[in-house]
């Protein structure tokens, strides 16, 4: 029998290769080194009595924090003040639900023990009420609530991944195509930055915030970072190119993180211009590429929470007004935060 002229060998021999030991059962899908399995009975017991627990997180961390926003105190002439507690807690269940104003007020009044979950004291505030009140609640109080409950499920060094996606709304433009000759629609849709922690175990928001479609995502990095709670430690911090700058290497570890950023094929050179983080980063991944790769593959987690969280909640904000589409974003956001506190406490 002829030997392969192949370079790598890779065809018959004259030796006898030899036979690979058979795999055990328990053996047949070896676990790679670092990667962590879900826990499925531990899972399955989040999904059976998870909702419950939720509904009195909501609670107590809308109780436990500032109001929304001020109103008249009570006993004053003219109608009775809405408590802006109640219109946070109204909106979350909405959103958490999937349900509109009128199904949600009609749900609470039919319900009154999940009403006591949710920390309803008075009565529920009608739909009608609740949609003049959103203009009323400021879009950087749900912006704490996130770093709040960020905070409450960072365990030491917290690895990062930031990223953006487009959340499509119910409004369209319209404009006549010359070219074609022909009417052209095109649905409307707001963009959603944040900063994911890439835990294996429920990854979570470590910030979020809601712009403009047509804004860019490296400018939006500076506001992600500020609102990260300064409890948190930040580690490894992944981002793709759309984020390339010395400016955002620079903030990354003024933040205690460290700069993973995947380079464009146009950076030829490390010079800092007054940033001496970036230099550090582009020699840093030019010397051990291996290194490199093992942590920024790890930004995959942010583009897998943005599906789980459009599966979960839509992909459609329900809302028309451009401040309470953001406020419908990230009541979302606020709430995968809080699954993610049950899940930790099951």
């Amino acid at each position: 029998m002829g030997v392969s002229p192949h370079p790598r060998g890779d065809g018959r021999t004259a030796a006898k290769r030899p036979e690979h030991p058979r795999l055990k059962k328990t053996d047949a899908h070896p676990t790679r080194k670092g990667l962590k399995r879900r826990n499925h009975r531990r899972y399955r017991q989040f999904l059976r009595h998870g909702r419950g627990r939720l509904y009195r997180t909501l609670a107590a961390l809308v109780d436990e924090g500032p109001p929304p926003y001020r109103c008249r105190p009570y006993g004053t002439p003219g109608r009775p003040p809405t408590n802006p507690y109640d219109v946070v807690r109204f909106l979350l269940l909405k959103n958490l639900e999937g349900w509109s104003y009128d199904e949600a007020y009609a749900t609470l009044e039919a319900l009154p023990e999940l009403a006591a979950k949710l920390g309803f004291r008075r009565k529920v505030p009608a739909a009608s009420t609740v949609v003049g009140l959103v203009r009323r609640v400021p879009v950087p109080y749900l912006e704490g609530l996130i770093g709040q409950t960020a905070s409450r499920l960072a365990d030491g060094r917290t690895n990062a991944a930031g990223d953006a996606t487009g959340v499509a709304t119910r409004r369209y433009q319209r404009w006549f195509d010359v070219r074609h000759g022909k009417k052209t629609r095109r649905r409307q849709f707001v963009k959603l930055h944040a900063l994911v922690a890439t835990r294996a175990q429920w990854p979570y928001f470590l910030s979020a915030r809601v712009t403009a479609g047509t804004w860019g995502d490296s400018p939006e990095l500076e506001s992600l970072l500020d609102q990260v709670d300064p409890r948190v430690e930040l580690g490894n911090t992944a981002l793709d190119k759309g984020y390339q700058s010395r400016r955002n290497a620079e903030l990354i570890e003024e933040r205690g993180g460290l700069p993973v950023m995947d380079l464009k094929a146009n950076v030829r050179h490390a010079l800092a211009f007054g940033h001496p983080a970036w230099k550090r980063m582009v020699l840093r991944q030019r010397e051990d590429r291996r290194a490199f790769r093992c942590r920024y593959r790890r930004r995959t987690l942010v583009e897998g929470v943005f599906g789980a969280v459009k599966r979960r909640f839509g992909e459609i904000v329900q809302a028309r007004r451009r401040h309470a589409q953001w406020i419908e974003i990230l009541c979302r956001v606020v709430i995968w935060n809080a699954l993610g506190l049950v899940y930790d406490q099951t």
